[in-house]
């Protein structure tokens, strides 16, 4: 079965990683394309997806993220 790709729209990829520090790793920048993308993919499937579901799947991306910014280098 083949997925439809998911387009990004440059200008909300820019606005996004204008967010980000002068000086990051390409580990945060794939990070936060990525996450981008999985918001897309959600909004597209919000007719299939639960809203709650969708929440509780960026909580714990977002614990997740914040857990492994605590740790040292």
């Amino acid at each position: 079965m083949h997925t439809e790709e998911i387009l990004l729209d440059k200008s909300q990829v820019l606005a996004s990683l204008s967010e980000l520090p002068d000086k990051v790793s390409s580990d945060e920048l794939i990070e936060r394309i990525l996450f981008i993308k999985l918001i897309e993919s959600r909004l597209r499937e919000t007719t299939q997806v639960p809203h709650e579901q969708v929440m509780q799947e960026l909580k714990a991306m977002r614990q997740q993220k914040t857990g492994e910014s605590g740790k040292t280098a």
